[in-house]
């Protein structure tokens, strides 16, 4: 049972118990070794800092240093076959292997070191950045107002439209600016016009309304500041959340330079959450969140709302990042089951051509939409998003099916559909930001009405079991960095839901005669299938396919899926690799 203690000289208790890491680069490696609260004295953390500590170990491990050599005792409480133990006997293999992990530890705290030192330093001259880490653009004329860079020049003039538009927002500000000083997130002219959209300069002040980022703050100070200072000397996430930030929204002005302030708010950010929250710790996902936050708040603010994404019920992306991603697994089941009642057709489509949801929607629900829509419009889901909570990313899933279903049923095989769904509509979405949002709001009637807007409950895996702000310190396997070659239990369900789910959606392929011949009930939202004057041409946004996998990046896959041919083809183990260190 864990407890909690404060004192000036703190007492590090190392527990592995439920905690792990979703970094990409390594499996994780889940020993029991646990320490009792006798087993090492640690003057570095401040006061106030919560130390968890749990009696309920299987080893004990003690540690003794004294000025040059370090000794582990270990007293086994159960097996302790893999348990390193010093004796006055201690063989001289037992004494080099000890050796050994000294050294691994050392390289590791060396290492965290070297590139928190980076981040300090950001701008600095003396700071030496590769070239390769610097991508060359050309700044002017192809940046767009979100700092965006595009591969076409803009308009070196403003037309009589946009300039019509820039006033109609003006006005909108000041309205935005009365209502935030009267806050009342339950008012319905709230409602109607966070819809409207909220003006790009008010989504500051806004957002932290609609996540309380302010009352947080106020309730908690100093515990960013002290979590960002326990991460430089403790953080195990370091080295994959300094390769996610080098890669994070490249062609944005703000983090376009590596170190940028930018890119060093993100990264303390993240590593100051994954000591805050180490049942979670850090998870490929987080980043994009966090830096999208960034992009509108200050460094304390963004870590506060990145937290309510997280734990707060209304979004509760806790489930969508832990281990074995229950929640994600709970919405894409409820997202086949609003595709079979409402879009019978494209869902017989999908399953002949063997496209399982999880193949273009992970970033739909991990990061709502950013990178899959074009930029302007994630933003209006978020807006609704942060509003309404996690029954409009359900929503948004179904109308974009709905919008598209027509040319996804001429496409005729699973790579054509995944890049469609992957990269076309991320460059053009084929409606304007209006439409699309006039779209959602009517299916979001539509499935209250069909008592399908929100999935079935969750489970209590899905939110946080720990204390959050309680520093736990890493076993010495995450220190290190090793990795595991077995999967845990959770992955193996895992991988054994993806296969049953696509072994039912074959069974009720065979089952169903042929969507091509048979009347298929729909659900109608009334949207114009003749809109031309709306819908844009996807003409020449073709490019190099994608839609073999889907992932959080194309370089290190936190979730990697074998999609050529068919999931039934693929060995079990070679389905869903989840790795971390």
């Amino acid at each position: 049972m864990n407890s909690t203690v404060y004192t000036n000289s703190v007492t590090i208790i190392s527990s592995n118990s439920n905690s792990h890491n979703h970094n990409n680069s390594a499996n994780i490696n889940n020993i029991t070794i646990t320490s009792n609260s006798n087993a090492n004295n640690t003057n570095n953390l401040p006061a106030s800092t919560p130390v968890a500590t749990n009696h309920t170990t299987t080893t004990h491990i003690t540690t003794t240093t004294s000025s040059d050599t370090t000794v582990l005792t270990a007293a086994a409480g159960g097996d302790a076959a893999n348990v390193p133990l010093m004796t006055n006997n201690t063989s001289n293999k037992s004494v080099a292997a000890l050796d050994d992990q000294e050294a691994l530890l050392q390289r590791a705290a060396d290492e965290r070191e070297a590139i928190f030192n980076r981040y300090s330093l950001g701008l600095d001259p003396t700071n030496v950045v590769d070239p390769w880490e610097n991508p060359t653009f050309e700044l002017y004329h192809i940046t767009d107002k979100y700092g965006f860079m595009h591969d076409s020049r803009l308009p070196d003039t403003r037309d009589s439209q946009e300039l019509q538009r820039t006033k109609i927002e003006l006005e909108r500000d000041k309205k935005w600016m009365k209502m935030l000083a009267n806050w009342n997130p339950n008012n319905e002219k709230v409602r109607r016009r966070v819809f409207k959209g909220i003006p790009d300069r008010m989504r500051w002040p806004a957002w932290k309304k609609l996540l309380n980022v302010d009352e947080l703050i106020a309730a908690n100070p100093d515990k960013y500041a002290s979590m960002l200072a326990l991460a430089r000397k403790y953080s195990t996430e370091v080295r994959q959340i300094d390769s996610d930030v080098n890669r994070q929204f490249r062609d944005n002005v703000a983090y376009r330079q590596r170190y940028s302030v930018k890119q060093c708010s993100l990264f303390n950010v993240l590593n100051a959450y994954s000591i805050y929250n180490p049942e979670l710790g850090y998870c490929q996902g987080m980043a994009c969140l966090a830096g999208v936050l960034l992009l509108f708040m200050q460094e304390e603010e963004a870590f506060w709302a990145l937290n309510q994404l997280i734990i707060d019920r209304k979004y509760a992306m806790h489930g969508l990042f832990i281990e074995g991603f229950p929640k994600l697994t709970r919405f894409l089941e409820h997202h086949d089951r609003i595709l079979s009642k409402m879009m019978r057709k494209l869902h017989q489509h999908f399953m002949k051509h063997n496209v399982d949801a999880i193949l273009y929607s992970i970033k739909w629900f991990f990061v709502i939409f950013v990178e899959r829509i074009p930029y302007s419009l994630a933003l209006r889901v978020w807006d609704i998003y942060l509003l309404e909570g996690e029954r409009v990313v359900t929503a948004m899933a179904v109308t974009i099916l709905y919008l598209h279903k027509q040319e996804l049923l001429r496409l005729k095989d699973m790579d054509s559909i995944i890049e469609y769904l992957q990269v076309k509509l991320h460059k053009n979405f084929g409606y304007n930001d209006d439409y699309v949002i006039e779209a959602l709001e009517r299916m979001l009637k539509k499935l209250k009405e069909l008592k399908l807007d929100v999935a079935p409950p969750p489970k209590a895996n899905e939110f946080p079991v720990r204390p959050l702000g309680q520093f736990v310190e890493a076993d010495v396997e995450k220190k290190i960095g090793r990795r595991r070659s077995e999967y845990t239990d959770t992955e193996k369900q895992v991988i054994t839901d993806v296969i049953l789910r696509s072994e039912q959606n074959a069974v009720e392929v065979q089952s169903t005669m042929s969507y091509e011949t048979s009347e298929c009930a729909t659900v109608t939202l009334n949207v114009p299938e003749d809109s031309h004057s709306i819908r844009s041409s996807l003409a020449g946004t073709s490019v190099a396919s994608h839609g073999s996998s889907e992932t959080f990046s194309l370089e290190d896959n936190n979730i990697h899926l074998k999609t050529a041919n068919a999931l039934q083809n693929t060995p079990q183990r070679e389905i869903l690799l989840l790795s971390s260190t």
